[in-house]
Order: C-alpha cells, then structure tokens, then sequence
C-alpha cells in the first residue's frame, strides 16, 4: 500500500484571474465529481448512476477502462472518490485547505494498493509516480476549470 500526497495553492497567480473562495472552489470540486469529463483529461467518459445529498455512485472510463466510484462528499471540506473496481483498491481524497492567513489550497491525497496482491515495490513506484503526475494535472486543470467558469459568470 502506498500514499501520495500534495497540496496546491487555489489563488497564487499573479495573471489577471480571479480570486477563488471557498464555495467556488467546493461548488467546482462537486461538478468534477459529478462529470469528471470537463476536469479529468484522462476520463473520458463518466456518468451517475444514483446520487443523494451525501455521496453518488459514477461509472467512469479512465485511461480506456470503465470502472465504477463512490463518491463521498463533506460540504465544504472534502470529497472522497473510492474505486470499486479496477487494478487498485483505495481512496483519493479532495480537501479544501486554508491556512491561518486564510489561503486556500487543494490537497489531493491518494492510498492505494494493487489489486493483484503483488508487494511488488517497483510496480508500486511506478503506478504511484505515474498517478502523482496525472492527479498533479487533474487538480490543476480543476483550478483553472473554475476560473473560466468564474471569469464567464457560470459559477
């Protein structure tokens, strides 16, 4: 099992856009849980299969293979993505930081295992170097997805 962890600053640019609080940057998080498609380049597809005030089941297409997540949400702090099937088993975590100055930062936190039961160390390295990457990316292009949307009056 391993755990990557990184957190990403929401409003460090020093580009004309604009200023993220935290109802933005949550409202943003939700609409990637709900069609990762605008958020994820690496999902291609994604759907919800059932949805209530507290968590939603999504079947998504990921890297060419479709799989499905539960997807748990704690308003305004926190959503938790976990896979149901494919070649891992764990948990991704989106939490809305904000430090004692009020900056707010997105922390993505990602534990898995292989599903093959393989302790294999390198395997897991390169699975996890490859996620951190991409997740890296995703939480990025999620930032600047919710600017656009901001700057266009759409959220």
């Amino acid at each position: 099992m391993f755990t990557v962890s990184s957190s990403i600053p929401v409003n460090n640019s020093t580009n004309n856009e604009p200023f993220l609080n935290r109802n933005q940057v949550w409202t943003g998080l939700v609409m990637k849980a709900e069609d990762a498609t605008r958020f994820v380049g690496a999902i291609t597809e994604c759907r919800v299969i059932e949805q209530d005030d507290r968590s939603l089941l999504r079947e998504v297409v990921l890297y060419g293979e479709k799989m499905h997540e539960r997807v748990n949400f704690f308003p305004e702090q926190m959503i938790v993505f976990e896979p149901l099937g494919g070649p891992t088993k764990g948990f991704i975590k989106n939490e809305i930081e904000e430090d004692e100055h009020g900056n707010l930062s997105v922390r993505f936190t990602f534990t898995f295992e292989l599903r093959s039961g393989e302790q294999d160390k390198a395997a897991e390295k390169e699975f996890s170097s490859k996620m951190e990457k991409s997740y890296i990316e995703a939480v990025e292009t999620t930032l600047s997805t919710i600017r656009q949307m901001v700057t266009a009056g759409k959220l």
